[in-house]
């Protein structure tokens, strides 16, 4: 425990994203809302000419979802991107220390409450499925804030001080963390109670998830929101929470509640359920593309 709780035995990067979190935290917990912004801003904008692999790879996946765009676009949208995640970061810093009342304002919208208590209104829950876009930590603790029992699915940090860091800020919002590589029978027992799942689907996963279409070209995701969601009943609603005030904490809300694919073919029914799912996803990511944070190659390259 003792070397657990000094890093020992951690790799050395794994250790320097603890401590550069360490670090974000002491500046951006001392700033103003407006200025942790701009430093969020300086911050992405550095990385994004300091990282030239994830670059590379914003291009590529920008290029995909812009193709009509030229190249000093794609730069612009994917510097754009990285400043956004920034922000991101920065609100997640924040927001833990805000309370219930604070959180359930961050909304600019609050009509899609009323679509998903119509959704939940058979008992069964409802799987959210999400992409890293916009701010789904910030909407999550706000939807939590407002009485509705939250479960979120995390991957774990190899540093295991830093992965108590993040887990503990969303507990501490009222959501419940499931790490993924202990999911099993607790995915099933989150949608207990007419609870809310929400799992992210824009994590690449050759060989292990289901293929379908996205921006035109095949790609392989997580089967894993379709698969719960058949075998529960629960409804599945496809959600983008996009940062649309400009210096303020605040989110909006992008939502498909007619997501319904029963054929009797489980392994077609997963398939299909999944498409629409990144469907839903394409027509967000279309309207706000610098606000969709994908550093690594969403579509493989062909040889």
């Amino acid at each position: 425990m003792r070397g657990e709780q000094g890093g020992r035995g951690v790799p050395l990067t794994a250790r320097a994203q603890y401590w550069l979190w360490r670090a974000a935290t002491a500046i951006v917990t001392r700033l103003p809302l407006g200025v942790s912004y701009r430093v969020a801003w300086v911050v992405g904008s550095s990385g994004y000419y300091l990282w030239p692999g994830g670059r590379r790879s914003m291009h590529r996946n920008f290029r995909r979802v812009l193709p009509r765009a030229s190249p000093a676009q794609i730069r612009r949208v994917a510097r754009r991107s990285m400043v956004n995640y920034c922000c991101y970061l920065a609100d997640f810093i924040r927001f833990p220390a805000l309370s219930p009342e604070q959180l359930s304002h961050v909304f600019g919208s609050h009509s899609s409450f009323a679509d998903l208590d119509h959704a939940l209104r058979d008992g069964k829950g409802a799987v959210i499925a999400c992409m890293h876009f916009g701010n789904w930590d910030l909407a999550a603790g706000a939807t939590a804030a407002r009485g509705y029992p939250v479960t979120v699915v995390a991957e774990s940090f190899a540093d295991p001080r830093l992965d108590r860091l993040v887990a503990g800020a969303r507990e501490r919002l009222g959501m419940r963390v499931i790490k993924l590589e202990r999911t099993g029978p607790s995915l099933v027992r989150a949608l207990h109670r007419n609870g809310l799942l929400a799992l992210l689907v824009d994590r690449p996963v050759p060989g292990e998830g289901v293929r379908v279409r996205f921006f035109g070209e095949e790609v392989e995701v997580p089967a894993g929101p379709a698969r719960i969601a058949l075998r529960t009943g629960a409804r599945v609603v496809a959600a983008g929470f996009p940062r649309t005030a400009a210096g303020r904490m605040e989110v909006d809300t992008m939502t498909d509640f007619e997501i319904a694919v029963t054929t009797g073919q489980p392994e077609e029914d997963v398939r299909n359920l999944t498409q629409a799912i990144m469907d839903a996803h394409e027509r967000f990511i279309r309207q706000y593309p610098d606000q969709w944070y994908m550093f690594r190659e969403m579509w493989p390259r062909r040889r």
